[in-house]
């Protein structure tokens, strides 16, 4: 292939379950086990080295003033992408190939377009798997529920349901591809660190994500052009582009895989929604005290932001004489957080009330008594809402601009009867 220069324009990101660098070939890539994402501008994938540097310095009139580096370590690859909430409309569990409204063929509920995203970050569930009863098939593995739910805690297996725990020790690890125009990186054990949802009330809703991965290597030679033969691009030979050969319709398609934009949904290829983030709405609930009546406070908001972070870390050997890399990682404390600013307006369940309220609670931690519901999009689909039954609210503050506005943190947490069992945000994603 002649020498060119590679644009972010026709860079292309995947998410999968096929390790193409392990010599799997290119039929294994199906629509059921590997997804575009269509990423936004400035996404990146950086893979860095730790260093070590060792310097002498003697007396004299002739010392010994040299220095040298070593690599020591090469540090987890760091990667973030950001894409658009698009809901599907595949809003229901059903059996397989089944066209009744709101399903889709693989069975599965998938009711946002980057499902597998979410799966990745708050769930044990790798999001596609080989079937026992036939290796060489493989299917889609949603923990999504009927009504378009994802629901942050241990979850038994049932009838189209998969079996799933929020409180996992090691993230799922996936193989995520970066197709820098004509140039592949592959990205070994990539894992989902966090979630962070903006909505902006000038924009169009979208989510940053990021995660980590073991190491970064480009792909040459016969793995490229696997690559490419799934991927879409020009071979290794040069000569004619190849068409990525995406697949709505069968998931058993061989070398293909599952687009972003578009959904089949009851057996029609559809387009997926855009949410638009001036329609937003938050609802609050509050007690002044443990024995007060509960109140609601709903109220338009200028912004808001929702962030869940799983808290990665991961082990790399100090060995000398050696250019160690990364063996393995392990989830820290799960942070559920959100902030929302909001213009202060009076009215006893208006922000002001909202202000007083909190201000006034003498408790040190209130959230089994609060909740918190943030609808981006609104109540009309379309819309993705994330309801805390359990949150804790920090003291609003009042920032005094053109017009007063008050701002307000808070986290999620896990309800009395799930102490240690996850359950702090259930997510509902609703087309129409």
């Amino acid at each position: 292939m002649a020498s060119s220069l590679n644009l972010q324009r026709n860079s292309e990101v995947f998410f999968s379950t096929v390790d193409i660098r392990g010599g799997s070939v290119a039929v294994a890539m199906t629509p059921a086990n590997t997804w575009k994402l269509e990423v936004l501008a400035g996404f990146a994938a950086t893979s860095t080295s730790a260093t070590q540097d060792i310097t002498s310095l003697e007396s004299g009139l002739s010392p010994d003033r040299s220095q040298q580096r070593f690599n020591t370590a090469i540090n987890p690859v760091d990667w973030n992408i950001q894409v658009y909430m698009r809901p599907t409309g595949v809003e229901t569990t059903a059996a397989l190939n089944t066209t009744t409204a709101k399903t889709n063929t693989s069975g599965n509920t998938k009711p946002l377009a980057d499902w597998y995203m979410w799966q990745a970050l708050t769930s044990s569930t790798l999001a596609a798997q080989k079937r026992q009863v036939a290796a060489n098939q493989v299917a889609e593995q949603s923990i999504w529920q009927t009504g378009g739910t994802l629901v942050t805690k241990t979850i038994a297996a049932g009838t189209r349901i998969h079996a799933s725990s929020s409180n996992f020790a090691i993230a799922p690890e996936y193989f995520m591809y970066f197709k820098l125009d004509n140039v592949v990186y592959q990205v070994d054990k990539a894992t989902v660190n966090s979630a962070s949802v903006d909505a902006g009330i000038e924009d169009i809703a979208a989510v940053t994500w990021s995660g980590f991965g073991t190491v970064m290597k480009e792909l040459v030679g016969a793995p490229r052009d696997i690559a490419i033969a799934t991927f879409g691009g020009i071979k290794n030979a040069g000569g004619t582009a190849v068409v990525g050969n995406s697949n709505a319709h069968a998931l058993t398609a061989a070398s293909a895989y599952h687009p972003f934009n578009t959904m089949n949904v009851a057996g029609t290829v559809t387009t997926n929604a855009f949410i638009k983030n001036r329609l937003s709405a938050i609802e609050f609930h509050h007690k002044a005290s443990a024995t007060a009546s509960d109140e609601k406070f709903t109220f338009p908001v200028t912004s808001m932001n929702i962030e869940y972070t799983n808290n990665i870390t991961y082990l790399t050997p100090e060995q000398i004489s050696a250019l160690n890399e990364p063996i393995g990682q392990f989830s820290g404390t799960r942070s559920v957080t959100g902030t929302t600013t909001m213009y202060l307006r009076s009215g006893d369940l208006d922000s002001a009330g909202f202000l007083r309220n909190i201000s006034e609670d003498a408790r040190t931690n209130s959230a089994q008594t609060s909740n918190a519901n943030v609808i981006i999009g609104g109540a009309t689909a379309p819309y993705v809402a994330f309801q805390m039954d359990a949150a804790q609210f920090s003291f609003p503050a009042v920032q005094t601009e053109d017009v007063i506005s008050m701002s307000v943190d808070f986290m999620a947490q896990e309800t009395t009867a799930n102490k240690g069992n996850g359950g702090e945000v259930t997510i509902v994603a609703i087309k129409a």
